[in-house]
Parts: C-alpha cells; sequence; structure tokens
C-alpha cells in the first residue's frame, strides 16, 4: 500500500452562511428568550402575588411604618392631610366610592396627600392611596375626582400592589437564579416591556372598574373622560405611535378615552349629564402646607 500527500480540497473551512447573520439570528433568539422568561415569570409571580392575604399587606406596611419611626425617618404610610376641610372632602368622596364599589371594611383604604406639585396618583401596598397637589389642582370638578380616586380604588380591591409585587419578585429571583440581573441590558429591556405589558393591563381593568363607580354616584359617566384630557394636555411632545404604545406603563389616553365610551355603550350608561362643581375652597385647601 502506497501514500502520499493530498492537497485539501478548496473552502473546506468556509463555512456556507454569513457570520453576522449568525450572529443576529442568535441575538434575536436570545432576546425572544429573554422576553418569554419575563412573560413567564411576572404571570406567575403576579398569580402568586394575588394569593397574598389582605392582612399580610397591611403587616408588612405596618413593619415599615415602625421601621421609620423608630430610626428617626418619615414614613411613607403615616397619613398626612394637615387641612381639614380637605381631608373631609376627600374622604367623603371617597365613602361614596367605596360603597359603589362595594369595598370590603376588611380592606382599609387610607388616603395621603402631597403638596408637592407633581402630576400623579398612586395605591400601593395595604390600601395606602397617594394624591398630589399638582394632579388635584388641574381637575376641574368632582366627577373627575370621583374617577380618579376611584381608579385607585380599584387597583387595591383588585389587588394590584400585591400582584406588582409578586411580579417583581419574581423577575429578581428568576433572573437571578440564571444568570441575569438588572445590569444586562437586553434583560433590562425584556423585564422593562413585560412589566409594561402586566401594568397596561392593570391600569386598564381600575378604568373599568372606576367607571362603575362613578355611573353609580352620579347616574352617568360624565366627566370621566375629563381626566385622561387633561394627561393629554400636560404632555409635552412625544410621539402617540405605536411603540410608545408597546412599552407604555398605562394606556395611550385616547384608548383610555374611548375605552368610557365602548363601556358606557354596552352598559347602556349615559356619557353626559350634570357634572358636580368642586367646593369654593378646594383650591385653597391645597395650599395649605
Amino acid at each position: 500500500m502506497q501514500y502520499e500527500d493530498r492537497a485539501p480540497e478548496d473552502n473546506l473551512n468556509t463555512p456556507d452562511h454569513h457570520p453576522v447573520r449568525e450572529f443576529l439570528k442568535l441575538a434575536v433568539m436570545a432576546a425572544v428568550a429573554v422576553v418569554v422568561l419575563g412573560i413567564i415569570l411576572n404571570f406567575a409571580g403576579s398569580r402568586l402575588g394575588a394569593l397574598l392575604p389582605f392582612k399580610a399587606e397591611l403587616w408588612i406596611t405596618e413593619r415599615v411604618h415602625k421601621a421609620a419611626i423608630e430610626t428617626g425617618q418619615q414614613s411613607p404610610f403615616e397619613q398626612k392631610i394637615v387641612q381639614a376641610e380637605l381631608q373631609q372632602y376627600l374622604q367623603s368622596v371617597a365613602d361614596k366610592v367605596a360603597v359603589a364599589l362595594e369595598v370590603d371594611t376588611s380592606m382599609p383604604v387610607t388616603l395621603h396627600y402631597s403638596s408637592e406639585n407633581v402630576i400623579n396618583a398612586f395605591a400601593t401596598l395595604g390600601g395606602h392611596v397617594y394624591f398630589f397637589k399638582g394632579l388635584l389642582d388641574l381637575l376641574p370638578h368632582e366627577n373627575a375626582l370621583a374617577m380618579l380616586i376611584a381608579h385607585e380604588y380599584s387597583h387595591v380591591t383588585l389587588r394590584h400592589p400585591a400582584k406588582g409585587l409578586g411580579g417583581g419578585l419574581a423577575l429578581a429571583i428568576g433572573t437571578s437564579a440564571v444568570g441575569l440581573g438588572s445590569e444586562n441590558q437586553l434583560f433590562s429591556l425584556g423585564s422593562r416591556i413585560t412589566s409594561s405589558s402586566f401594568s397596561r393591563s392593570m391600569e386598564t381593568e381600575a378604568d373599568r372598574s372606576a367607571l362603575v363607580a362613578v355611573n353609580a354616584i352620579y347616574g352617568h359617566v360624565g366627566g370621566a373622560a375629563a381626566l385622561f384630557e387633561l394627561f393629554m394636555q400636560q404632555r409635552q411632545g412625544g410621539s402617540s405611535g405605536q411603540f410608545e404604545n408597546f412599552v407604555s406603563t398605562h394606556p395611550l389616553d385616547q384608548q383610555r378615552i374611548a375605552q368610557i365610551d365602548r363601556v358606557a355603550r354596552d352598559n347602556r350608561w349615559s356619557v353626559s349629564g350634570q357634572l358636580t362643581p368642586l367646593p369654593d375652597g378646594f383650591q385653597q385647601w391645597l395650599r395649605v402646607q
């Protein structure tokens, strides 16, 4: 038997596919995997968070409150509405909302007010609801105020803070377990997108619930859209395209206004009616520190 050296075949180590194309394909697959992971973790965590008894929320907020007091810090759960008339009025509207939403007495809601000129309001664990002067100062009538309060109350009754907490914890624990972290830009984008999706769903659910309360209180949902029209007027610049709709934590204002008409039509509610003015001293009450 005779052996001889043979020249290698041409293009032996040259792949038949483009490396850049393969890299992009892998990057897309990784991004999809991260987003899917975020959706699964967020969904599972939200479901588990919903199972958390409301008493547990109260326990958590009470411990945070006591810890802040003991260390000489300001507690985020300390009720501070200095102006008595403002406290009484907000509570009177909130009481109507609570009756309309049939809020269980085992689920107390505490109102908080900040004189900061911030256009915001939010609900958090333990039934604590916060309103800022910047937003209340712009409200045109009580109907819009009732819509705002009912929206935040609905977050509490629908257990959205607990669901949000569960989803956030599941994302943090799950991604840490598989070696991803918040410093990972790909994961950070995926988690923001998936979290936004759940938040938009909660906002839409809270809007629907709030409309039930407004209709029960006033006999119509007229004036409810004024809250979202106010938000539209305050937004400065920015695009209202599909990408904003996808990553925003709240549905677009136009969509929320359209939903009012749709829900009212489905339930045969009137979208117009007499609007209840705010008390004469309302604006002045907001300015008391």
